[in-house]
């Protein structure tokens, strides 16, 4: 296995554990019952759960593409380079997406009181 597949692997990890700690966060100031938009559909509410563990299981899917995808090439040369770009600027641009999506998430929760006392 070549270096950069592998900082493209941490880089991911990161991102994920990112997503998920905020997710977790944001579903225990949730009350239980709450209601919650999800990605891309702000019309549209969901519980709590699936609306918080879509963001980090579709980056889960996503990175493990990506991975494959880096692995399937030569581990040396310029195509490996690429791809390791390619899949740490993808990590933190979805991390990025997502976190700004829950601060969109969480400021209609708190105009709407969902959050426990």
């Amino acid at each position: 296995m070549h270096v950069l597949s592998l900082a493209a692997d941490a880089l991911w990890i990161i991102a994920l554990s990112i997503m998920a700690s905020a997710s977790r966060a944001a579903w225990e100031r949730a009350k239980p019952d709450a209601r919650v938009p999800p990605p891309l559909m702000p019309g549209m509410r969901v519980s709590r759960t699936v609306a918080l563990a879509v963001g980090p299981g579709v980056g889960l899917v996503l990175g493990g593409v990506l991975l494959f995808l880096h692995r399937s090439t030569a581990p040396v040369g310029p195509e490996s380079l690429v791809w390791f770009c390619l899949r740490a600027i993808t990590a933190a641009l979805f991390a990025l997406g997502y976190l700004r999506y829950l601060q969109a998430a969480l400021e209609t929760m708190q105009r709407e009181e969902q959050f426990k006392s």
